[in-house]
């Protein structure tokens, strides 16, 4: 019973409302059907770029550029969003012509950046570099939206070109970038190289025989001189002991030679008998006056013969007859007393042989009578000897302290090698060092230069259009269709409503359940509504009116749909194949 009396509530809504209802339904859909039909169209073209990896295998040509695609992808986008890029186009194509008087150029190129859609499509694949499984941007889709389907097909392919030349650009600036340090670096570290070596060089100039590869030369060396000099140590002692021998033998030789007389007799030489005339004169100087005449003749034969030789006195030989005289003195005092005569002689003599002493009479110079030539061949066989022998101790001495100067110097050579040795080990570490690193470097700069040719070839990752943008053969929006279902829609709920609203807000009685539960007194009877003439007339006047709207709304939907949507044949021939299908 409520469903019957619910139906009969909507029933008498729409026969009270419908009329609002339709017109409100009209405005609406009339309203949808003219924006559907006013709003211009907007085309879009579309590019689409495949991402080609390199032709040659990485495992025989590494490239240099280590960036992903989608870095360089957004690098690109950015470069091409830019305000310079964007107004060149603009201002080659005419675009946005009816924008330019009343917008400025930063809201019409925010206009065109909106315009532009620029959709990356990836795909799972394997990651070379990790060999895991990863998401990587195999193609991308560029394209332009605009009013003019010429204008947007020229554009789309404009920019799906920046793009090409963008991406192939960057790719030789960091193949260039790439090789140009790697060059820079190459010269840097020869430059170091070069270095080190002036480095080396110069620090075995300055210690040189002090570096380690001469440790063992000179400690061979070193043993060699101390072996040198204990056979020097030895010789130079054995001519010591052979000089001292000869010394001895010199000193029991007289220089000069005996003299013959004619009749054979040998006499003694002129020193001896100066030697043997001076002791005399002494002796007899303690025995007779000075005034004596054999005095006096004994010192006139001395000086004569002291002219000839040419020697003042034997100093050591007048001490050594003093020692002699002073002990004869002591054995005559004690056999015959200090007053015996031969004591006072001995005395006398003593006195005198110290005066001549004391007052320099004897020349410590004299002794021998060096002052005389000798003629004796054996003395003078000795002397030549012991000068020899002299010379070869001289020499021996010198080629010591020679030996001794380089044994110091080895010495301290040896001392200074640990210290020596550190340094040059770590010039040479360095210097080793900074070959690997021009090794390392030289392989990957060959390598950088022959990616770099990679790069100019049409061997390297590029960026293919493999569906270049097209002309547009209808609009992509508005969608009038959606528009006009959309009108429909919004046209029955704005009817609705309205309705509802109206009904709502009228407080007239509208049946005899209202009036009974108005009055609270029961219904008796109730009389259905008495159509007159007129109302007949008027009725059927609406039925015409409506049928022509209908008739109207059709044609022009019929009209609308042919030239907004598809030509009605091309429909009718669509929907012809779908019935056969079925």
């Amino acid at each position: 019973m409520s469903e019957t009396i619910d139906f009969k509530q909507i029933k008498g809504i729409f026969r009270r409302r419908y009329q609002i209802f339709l017109i409100s339904f009209f405005v609406i859909l009339v309203a949808g059907g003219i924006i559907a039909i006013v709003w211009p169209p907007s085309y879009v073209s579309t590019s689409v770029i495949l991402i080609e990896n390199q032709k040659i295998p990485q495992e025989y040509v590494q490239s240099t550029i280590t960036s992903f695609v989608e870095e360089r992808l957004a690098g690109i986008t950015q470069e091409v969003m830019s305000r310079s890029r964007l107004m060149e186009i603009i201002n080659e194509f005419g675009l946005y012509q009816d924008m330019r008087e009343k917008y400025t150029s930063e809201e019409i190129i925010e206009e065109m950046r909106e315009n532009i859609h620029f959709e990356p499509r990836t795909e799972p694949v394997i990651d070379r570099r990790t060999g895991r499984a990863t998401e990587a941007t195999i193609y991308f889709t560029l394209s332009f939206e605009g009013k003019d389907p010429v204008k947007v097909q020229k554009v789309a392919n404009v920019l799906a070109s920046l793009y090409l030349q963008l991406n192939l650009k960057s790719r030789e600036e960091r193949a260039s970038s790439t090789t140009e340090f790697l060059k820079e670096e190459l010269e840097r570290l020869q430059g170091e190289m070069d270095s080190y070596e002036e480095k080396i060089s110069s620090f075995k100039a300055q210690h040189i025989g002090e570096l380690p590869e001469y440790s063992a030369s000179n400690l061979q060396a070193l043993n060699q001189l101390d072996t040198q000099l204990e056979r020097l140590g030895a010789q130079m002692n054995s001519l010591e002991e052979r000089k001292i021998l000869l010394e001895g033998q010199l000193a029991v030789t007289d220089p000069l030679m005996p003299i013959q007389t004619s009749d054979g007799k040998s006499m003694m030489n002129p020193g001896d008998r100066l030697k043997y005339l001076r002791m005399e004169l002494i002796s007899m100087g303690s025995r007779l006056s000075k005034d004596h005449p054999d005095y006096i003749r004994l010192k006139e034969e001395i000086e004569e013969l002291e002219k000839h030789s040419g020697s003042a006195g034997s100093y050591t030989e007048a001490v050594k007859r003093l020692e002699a005289l002073k002990t004869e003195l002591a054995e005559a005092k004690g056999q015959m007393g200090d007053k015996h005569p031969e004591v006072v002689r001995l005395k006398t003599e003593i006195e005198e042989l110290s005066k001549q002493i004391d007052e320099g009479v004897l020349s410590k110079a004299s002794e021998k009578d060096g002052s005389m030539m000798p003629d004796n061949p054996s003395y003078i066989n000795l002397m030549t000897q012991i000068n020899s022998t002299d010379n070869e101790i001289s020499n021996l001495e010198k080629q010591k302290k020679i030996l001794e100067a380089q044994v110091n110097d080895y010495k301290k050579m040896i001392a200074n090698a640990p210290v020596i040795e550190k340094e040059y080990n770590k010039l040479m570490l360095e210097n080793a060092m900074a070959k690997q690193k021009y090794t390392e470097l030289s392989s990957k700069y060959n390598s950088a230069e022959v990616a770099q040719g990679m790069e100019r070839s049409d061997s390297a990752e590029k960026f293919r259009i493999i569906d270049p943008a097209q002309l547009p053969e209808k609009p992509d929006s508005p969608n009038r269709i959606a528009i006009l279902l959309i009108s429909l829609v919004l046209a029955l709920g704005a009817g609705t409503g309205v309705a509802a609203v109206i009904e709502n807000l009228d407080d007239s009685v509208k049946s005899q359940e209202a009036l009974q539960r108005l009055t609270g007194v029961p219904v008796l009877s109730v009389i259905n509504r008495i159509d007159t003439d007129d109302d007949r007339h008027g009725k059927r006047k609406k039925k015409v009116v409506w049928a022509v709207a209908v008739v109207l709304v059709f044609i022009i939907g019929a009209i609308a749909f042919h030239n907004l949507v598809m030509p009605v044949e091309v429909f009718e021939a669509k929907l012809e194949r779908k019935l056969n299908k079925l």
